[in-house]
């Protein structure tokens, strides 16, 4: 059964996060890895399940921080994959 794909763009410092924060599964994790030196936005596949997991994991990093700039990142790339998953569009021109 294939589950429905979003191709969500990210910048370097939101890759960064999905790698410390997110604890992606592994198909993401090699999404990520195959652009890691990039200095550009690039597209990440993400089917819906795994996009699920991933915004709740970055929730549980978020709610263990004590506030600042790291947390607040976070937020908004959380809001970013919320709206994603909801409308099924990942591209940052579109917010």
């Amino acid at each position: 059964m294939d589950r429905e794909i979003v191709e969500i763009e990210f910048t370097p410092e939101e890759r960064a996060l999905i790698r410390r924060y997110g604890y992606p599964f592994a198909r993401i994790e090699q999404a990520l890895a195959a652009c890691r030196n990039s200095n550009s936005i690039e597209t990440v596949p993400i089917d819906v399940f795994e996009l699920e997991r991933l915004i709740g994991d970055l929730s549980i990093s978020i709610n263990d921080m004590r506030g600042g700039a790291t947390q607040d990142k976070l937020l908004d790339l959380c809001d970013r994959l919320e709206a994603a998953q909801r409308y099924g569009d990942g591209q940052l021109d579109r917010l």
